[in-house]
């Protein structure tokens, strides 16, 4: 039987769409139809990289005859609206994280998505299919080193005002939603509950540090968790660092313990490291920082598509990571534990 090929549109043609271009013109069964952006320029090096048809109006592409799949890699604020009126349309979408800026334009999404017709909602958070992140929840899950006690993690980047300036949503509440917690840390955020389970309620703090005056988002965050089960999480992001530092997970267990350091699985052993996954080797497109788990993500998206199977990181499984965005800065401006709001 011959394979059904998809018919992709990919609105926002940024840094990041750069990742998803990559990916799928590696792959046989997609085709990238449209690209959409409302800059001239980014617009034409993507209609000149892919072959497909430009657009500036993204209400025009998700209303194109023939499109199966919208890829939405636009500024935060858009990642609602373009995906509620593209399901409604019957189009299968994947969105970039985070899947949206407040907890109820994610709901939004997830009744979007879940209404008859609609098509299947993807939200990407690629470090779940990094090869050690894997083993971890492996060993986790295996009791091998007995029961789960909790985490800690560390996301210490360096972001200037130019990245913020030169963007033009970057830094500003109304469409970025929030600073180094919703855009560098949601990845790693996510893995708190992806390994550790849910997360009941948070006490934290965030501020402006070197940006402070030049952008309405944090770019410090301080913040203790507690899981359902009593277990708790240590939390802590910076865009303030002299570099990017590898993203650092501790994983406690009652018989042991195991460090995620960037794309890397170390078991703790007498206060040495022992690697025990170096985590996947695939090309990198971009940023190191943006992981490698983007083309294993698609094609386990299209994947799902073609055999008729649901994605499993639908919108219900990205949103324990917004709410722990949204739960840290509300606690830090009320100045109490606060519980985690729910999908």
């Amino acid at each position: 039987m011959e394979q059904k090929k998809f018919r992709a549109a990919i609105i926002g043609c940024g840094g990041i769409s750069q990742v998803h271009i990559a990916a799928l013109q590696g792959m046989k069964n997609v085709e990238i139809a449209a690209v959409c952006d409302i800059r001239e320029e980014r617009l034409k090096k993507a209609v000149e990289k892919t072959g497909a048809k430009g657009f500036a109006d993204w209400h025009e592409v998700v209303a194109l005859d023939g499109i199966d799949v919208v890829h939405v890699c636009l500024p935060h604020y858009l990642h609602a609206p373009v995906t509620i009126e593209a399901l409604g349309l019957g189009r299968n979408v994947i969105t970039e994280k985070p899947m949206a800026t407040t907890a109820d334009d994610a709901r939004a999404m997830i009744a979007a998505s879940e209404k008859s017709g609609a098509g299947m909602l993807g939200v990407i958070f690629q470090n779940r299919y990094i090869s050690s992140v894997q083993h971890a929840k492996k060993i986790i899950e295996s009791g091998e080193l007995g029961a789960f006690r909790g985490m800690s993690v560390s996301v210490c980047w360096r972001r200037e005002g130019a990245y913020y300036s030169e963007s033009g949503w970057r830094g500003v509440k109304a469409t970025e939603g929030a600073g180094s917690l919703i855009n560098q840390s949601i990845h790693t955020l996510d893995l708190l509950s992806y390994l550790g389970g849910p997360i009941e309620k948070v006490r934290g703090s965030v501020f402006t540090g070197l940006q402070e005056g030049k952008i309405e988002v944090e770019d410090n965050a301080m913040a203790v968790a507690l899981y359902e089960g009593g277990q708790r999480a240590l939390i802590h992001t910076s865009n303030n660092n002299v570099d990017d530092d590898p993203v650092e997970l501790n994983i406690h267990l009652e018989k042991g313990a195991l460090k995620l350091f960037g794309p890397k699985l170390y078991a703790v052993e007498n206060e040495e490291l022992r690697l025990i996954d170096a985590g996947d080797n695939k090309t990198v497109v971009g940023k190191s920082v943006w992981g490698i788990g983007h083309s294993a993500q698609l094609e386990d998206y299209y994947a799902c598509l073609a055999e008729g199977r649901h994605f499993w990181i639908d919108g219900r499984s990205a949103f324990p990571a917004l709410s722990l965005v949204l739960g840290i800065i509300r606690s830090s401006e009320e100045g109490k534990w606060v519980e985690l709001e729910k999908a």
